[in-house]
């Protein structure tokens, strides 16, 4: 395999050169298909060894194959197993790709699954991933009459939500850590993990914060994976305030902005915790609030 150019234009976030490089220390190896014609770059897989086996991402929500262009079954195989090789070469005995929500592009999502099959990879867990699509209709529309109740009361109580760009302070940092620890669970990134990130692409990062009289009651950071999506990273609300129900007034914020920048796709992510096991509350609150389902697949590989 020789060497290729890194692409100039990545459509997701994640997959940036920019981006990766503040993901991890180690050595991240990046795997460019090109077409053989046009000189083309196909698709990309970016992987690095960890001490449980290869992995894809190094740490971001997803990783696995990203295509740059249209392309078959057959040629997304063929990247497969020209990876599969490099690990088997390097000493590896497995491979781990986390891949994107099969909302972000449902007929890739397809094409790529039949090429992780065809290049002996198996789905090891497929989670239930709740998205909104951003239409038309505004938020008061598509949550159920319960959300609508408690909405309009956080907004009667004086609630209000305010949204900055690629601000992280150690007073959201300092209230996230504490909301996660009244729940028992860390935080999903360090907070210098984040505040490099921000600053490598401080638009993509979004801080909504609710606060009542000043005082900061839930926060939300979101992340502009591509011009057409905006993920939900973590959030967190204080305990005393949930009859107010303050993380619903965050949400309406975000698909707010979804509407003002032409964002066709709100992702609310999976609804585990930090061992991975199910949250069901968390999913009823993603289907009551208008999150529709679909499936996040880690597929794995043994050699």
């Amino acid at each position: 395999m020789r060497d290729a150019p890194f692409p100039t234009t990545t459509p997701w976030l994640f997959f940036r050169k920019e981006q990766l490089a503040v993901q991890t220390r180690d050595l991240i190896y990046s795997f460019i298909l090109t077409s053989k014609e046009s000189g083309t770059i196909l698709a990309l897989l970016h992987c690095l060894p960890t001490s449980d086996g290869w992995v894809s991402p190094a740490l971001a929500p997803f990783g696995g194959i990203m295509p740059a262009a249209p392309c078959h079954v057959g040629q997304m195989a063929f990247l497969l197993a020209c990876v599969r090789d490099w690990v088997i070469f390097q000493g590896g005995s497995k491979l781990t790709i986390k891949t994107a929500p099969s909302c972000y592009a449902p007929r890739t999502h397809e094409i790529c699954h039949r090429a992780y099959l065809a290049a002996g990879f198996s789905p090891n867990h497929t989670y239930s991933n709740h998205y909104i699509p951003i239409a038309d209709r505004g938020f008061h529309q598509i949550i159920e009459p319960a959300e609508r109740r408690r909405l309009s009361k956080g907004k009667k109580s004086g609630l209000v939500v305010t949204m900055q760009q690629g601000i992280f302070d150690g007073a959201t940092e300092d209230f996230l850590r504490e909301c996660y620890e009244m729940q028992g669970y860390p935080l999903p990134c360090s907070s210098a993990q984040l505040a490099g990130w921000t600053h490598v692409f401080p638009k993509n990062y979004l801080f909504f914060t609710n606060r009542s009289e000043g005082e900061t009651v839930a926060v939300a950071v979101m992340v502009r994976v591509s011009d057409d999506i905006l993920y939900h990273f973590m959030s967190g609300y204080l305990r005393r305030h949930r009859v107010l129900s303050p993380a619903l007034m965050l949400f309406e914020a975000a698909f707010d902005y979804c509407l003002s920048e032409n964002i066709g796709l709100l992702d609310l992510g999976i609804s585990i915790d930090h061992l991975g096991n199910p949250k069901p509350s968390l999913s009823r609150f993603k289907q009551r609030i208008g999150g529709r389902v679909c499936e996040k697949i880690i597929y794995e590989a043994r050699f």
